[in-house]
């Protein structure tokens, strides 16, 4: 199960537990004091290879002027994905900078043809709409992941996060209605 793009191991190691504070509302302006309390949490899969049945805790939070709850999940994950980051970001790699194969790729990797299709249709869907900071205009899918692979794991880690905080459930992936 060994993937020639293996994974970035900065963010392999980007925990999938223990998910951020908020800094900020997804609904309420930027400026807006925190205003939000803890309502609880919800599990969901970690997207572990060793235990892949692990849940882990997300926790729930409630705007007091909206009335509204939103969740922000750890670095490592993505909304609607059981696969980790930096997995889906590795195999995207290979099918995009690498050139590899769909069926190679999955007899590599151990994952279904299927998953790694709707992967790459999800992305080349979502990445017209996605800009990097200082990018004027869409990039091609290629382009956008050799952008990612020039800025470093740290830099991608911290990207994903401020995606997260101004809209948590849009990602890499899609944009996920509220």
């Amino acid at each position: 199960m060994t993937c020639t793009a293996p994974a970035d191991d900065a963010l392999e190691q980007l925990p999938a537990h223990g998910g951020p504070l908020p800094c900020r509302c997804p609904y309420c302006p930027a400026d807006a004091a925190p205003h939000w309390i803890r309502w609880g949490h919800y599990h969901r899969y970690a997207g572990d290879r060793a235990d892949p049945s692990r849940k882990i805790a997300i926790d729930r939070w409630c705007c007091k002027v909206q009335g509204r709850t939103f969740s922000l999940l750890p670095d490592a994950l993505l909304p609607y994905h059981s696969w980790r980051t930096a997995w889906i970001l590795a195999w995207l790699r290979a099918l995009y900078l690498q050139g590899l194969g769909l069926n190679t790729l999955a007899r590599r990797v151990g994952v279904a043809r299927g998953t790694l299709r709707h992967v790459a249709a999800r992305f080349q869907r979502t990445v017209p709409q996605l800009r990097l900071p200082g990018q004027e205009g869409a990039l091609p899918p290629a382009a956008f992941l050799q952008a990612l692979v020039v800025r470093g794991p740290v830099a991608v880690a911290e990207l994903f996060r401020q995606w997260k905080e101004r809209e948590p459930k849009h990602c890499l992936l899609g944009f996920y209605r509220r």
